[in-house]
């Protein structure tokens, strides 16, 4: 599996509830539960209207915005004020892993994932990204 560029589906519409509202290039349609988003170049009603962008607020309820993971990660940094990392640790044997990090304005989540070995940038980044939407909606 390739790199992830957009956050999926279900975070999509977890951000949107928390009130992510920024330009985004593509968008889910809730209908249909999507695993890859739809393009704003490639969708005939963005084409006709000239539109290069969409945000929530300004598309039909039926569609979700689709940020990409660093659309995503750098609106937490500004709007919610915690920033959300992923680092390649190393490991006696040579190998190595990814782990996670989210930091407050008021320091460092108590619940650093420094424990937990991911495989994958992308799977720490998700799972980083989940973590941000958890702890933001409490």
């Amino acid at each position: 599996m390739g790199p992830i560029e957009f956050v999926p589906y279900n975070l999509s519409v977890k951000l949107k509830e928390l009130g992510f509202n920024e330009p985004c290039f593509g968008f889910y349609q809730k209908e249909y539960v999507e695993t890859i988003p739809t393009m704003v170049d490639d969708d005939e009603q963005y084409r006709l209207t000239g539109y290069r962008t969409c945000k929530n607020s300004e598309i039909p309820e039926h569609y979700i915005s689709a940020p990409t993971f660093s659309q995503a990660f750098r609106w937490f940094r500004e709007n919610k004020l915690a920033d959300g990392s992923v680092c390649r640790h190393g490991k006696a044997d040579g190998s190595y892993s990814y782990r996670w990090d989210i930091v407050y304005e008021y320091g460092v989540y108590e619940e650093r994932h420094f424990k937990q070995d991911y495989k994958t940038h992308e799977e720490a980044e998700l799972a980083c990204l989940e973590k941000l939407i958890e702890i933001t909606k409490k």
